[in-house]
């Protein structure tokens, strides 16, 4: 064991030994220091102060540069933070902007796609729209051709013959279109007939008499025994062979050049073929044969069809 270890540290005399050690070396260090002054003249001394003032000026101008320097950086930070929320808060903006704009963009993408849509709409329906200017209505309605010796209107026969018995469904089916034919006729004239009222009512359709209402004149049959006795059929047919000698006289009054190719005889029931053999068929089913009956029916929708061409031209050049 050392003797300083030996030492206690709680001895009085200890303490004022290390005391004086001390004191001893800050005696040392001043009278060096006083040496050092003592030697120096009047200028250096000075020149010291003159420096150590410098220096004291130095480090009080360093230490308010330090303290504006921290203030600034406090102030910089704060605006860094402010700066930050300010972004933060524009890439939120950016965002919705970004969000809002997506959905404007798919709006109008299909609002392009609707209205090219509705342009070839439109184009659409003006090419239709002159297309139906160009047609003539009666015509597209109402077709009245031939099919041998029957004459036809909407490829229904009107007639029938021993060698082809025509159904009656498709007799009263085709008495049914020339009813509402000439009906439209009428109307499209303004023509009121007189005498007999036509009502178009498919395969039942009939003429009502205006002198009695109760009369009704049926222009359909089932055919049958009864098709004999019953001359109700017979007389709806003379009446409307009368309304269509109405509608040429009234057609006159306008048109004197106007001509029906077969002459009509409402008191006879009877159609002429003044272009062919001169000879006179009549309308009617009784006392009459089938070839006749199909062929004076054959006439009046030849002559329908030349009523019909007239009014097409009128309807077509308005």
């Amino acid at each position: 064991m050392t003797a300083a270890a030996l030492v206690d540290l709680d001895n009085p005399t200890h303490l004022m030994f290390r005391s004086l050690k001390y004191f001893y070396g800050y005696f040392l260090c001043s009278r060096r220091c006083l040496e050092i002054l003592e030697k120096m003249d009047d200028d250096d001394k000075e020149k010291l102060e003159a420096k150590l003032k410098e220096l004291a000026d130095n480090e009080e101008r360093l230490i308010q540069e330090l303290e504006e320097v921290e203030r600034n950086r406090e102030k910089v930070k704060a605006d860094v933070k402010e700066v930050k929320k300010e972004a933060d808060r524009l890439e939120l903006e950016e965002a919705q902007y970004q969000k809002e704009y997506s959905e404007f963009k798919r709006q109008q993408l299909e609002l392009d796609d609707e209205l090219k849509s509705v342009d070839n709409q439109m184009r659409y329906a003006q090419l239709q729209l002159d297309k139906l200017k160009k047609t003539n209505v009666f015509n597209a309605t109402f077709h009245i051709w031939h099919s041998g010796q029957f004459g036809t209107i909407n490829n229904f026969r009107l007639g029938r013959l021993p060698s082809v018995p025509v159904e009656w469904n498709e007799i009263n089916a085709a008495w049914g279109q020339t009813v509402l034919l000439l009906h439209a006729l009428a109307n499209k004239m303004g023509l009121e007939f007189q005498r007999y009222r036509l009502v178009p009512f498919g395969n039942h359709s009939y003429l009502e008499s205006l002198t009695d209402k109760s009369k009704e004149l049926p222009l359909y049959c089932s055919g049958g025994l009864r098709f004999f006795w019953d001359n109700k059929f017979d007389h709806a047919m003379v009446a409307f062979l009368d309304c269509v000698q109405q509608f040429k006289e009234e057609v006159e009054k306008g048109d004197t050049g106007f001509c029906l190719p077969y002459r009509m005889d409402v008191e006879k029931g009877k159609i002429e073929d003044t272009g062919g053999n001169g000879g006179s068929y009549s309308i009617k089913t009784q006392f009459n044969s089938e070839e006749q009956w199909t062929k004076a029916l054959k006439f009046m929708l030849t002559n329908l069809k030349w009523g019909l061409a007239w009014v097409s031209s009128q309807f077509y050049n308005k």
